[in-house]
């Protein structure tokens, strides 16, 4: 099989009035929605077609999803969750249907690549889960895998995930190709010389020293320029400059930094209030008067992701709170 013959069913998990398990570090069905959606666009970009079963906050029925995937013959279904239990419990785990050989090299294949981020729990059948035997397994045609991601209650899994969860979305997808025996595309181009002008893609961590658990030495807000000195280059990481200020970030220019300034200027029509979410009722962010010049870094389905001194906030992308210089 080629990579741009492959269909894939990315889904994730719980939604809406479910809101799955919760910690100080967010809801399960917002942080599943997140990391479903980097895996999706990462997918995409190698040529993959890919299915969804919800892309906003949404209720999720497994049956009907399950049926989707058939519907839309898949080639393989990964169901993303995250888990949780006491503060100390962390850690990746994959489940499998049991009795189905595809299921658990499908699931092994995806912890394998995930396991590089968080402690390995292995892989397990679905009746030794505490909500028995999982729909999305047994009711798929296609080989499909559930992935307990990592504990949303431990802090460290968190603070891991944060900082790393391009990489992990596309450990997930590197795992189904694995599966499908299918190479794995190094997308990281080779690295220039001397200084290159880059803008983060989230914000970003920038360590004291060449390596992930040294201290912070500065945070860079997501769109925000920076340069990568080339010329200082130590274990796969390089030197940022940053308004004055000098750190260290790892080289993966495309999982980290864009190349393309991704600003683009609009005007206030009226005083509003940004949401800190692209949801009406949501909490609020920064505001606007009418005529004010803010930056919008992007799109969030039908909000607009605006960028001002670094914070971030939402508002629709309807022509009647914002317009394009």
């Amino acid at each position: 099989m080629q990579i741009n013959e492959l269909k894939l069913a990315i889904y994730a998990g719980h939604g809406g009035v479910d809101p799955g398990a919760s910690s100080e570090y967010g809801k399960e069905s917002e942080k599943t929605l997140e990391l479903m959606l980097e895996a999706t666009k990462y997918a995409r970009s190698l040529g993959i077609k890919v299915i969804n079963n919800r892309t906003s906050n949404v209720a999720r029925n497994i049956s009907a999803d399950a049926k989707k995937a058939n519907r839309e013959k898949v080639d393989a279904v990964l169901e993303i969750h995250f888990d949780s239990a006491t503060a100390t419990a962390q850690g990746t785990t994959g489940f499998y249907c049991e009795g189905s050989a595809t299921s658990k090299s499908l699931a092994q294949k995806v912890n394998d690549h995930v396991d590089d981020y968080f402690k390995d729990r292995g892989i397990k059948p679905d009746t030794s889960t505490r909500h028995g035997r999982l729909g999305i397994l047994r009711e798929t045609n296609a080989p499909a895998m559930l992935l307990e991601t990592c504990f949303i209650s431990n802090n460290a899994d968190m603070t891991t995930y944060k900082e790393k969860k391009l990489l992990i979305a596309q450990a997930i997808v590197h795992g189904a190709l694995e599966y499908f025996n299918i190479s794995i595309p190094n997308k990281a181009p080779s690295a220039p010389t001397g200084k290159q002008g880059v803008y983060a893609k989230m914000q970003l961590n920038i360590r004291t020293k060449a390596k992930w658990d040294s201290p912070v030495a500065f945070r860079i807000p997501e769109a925000y320029y920076a340069q990568l000195n080339w010329g200082v280059r130590e274990n796969g990481w390089v030197r940022v400059e940053y308004q004055g200020k000098v750190g260290w970030m790892s080289a993966a220019v495309p999982v980290y930094w864009n190349l393309k300034n991704p600003n683009q200027r609009y005007k206030a029509v009226k005083d509003v209030l940004t949401r800190a979410d692209p949801k009406w009722g949501g909490k609020p962010s920064f505001r606007m008067k009418k005529g004010e010049e803010v930056n919008v870094i992007g799109l969030d389905g039908a909000w607009l992701k605006c960028s001002k001194s670094g914070v971030i906030g939402y508002l629709p992308n309807d022509g009647k709170h914002l317009v394009k210089k």
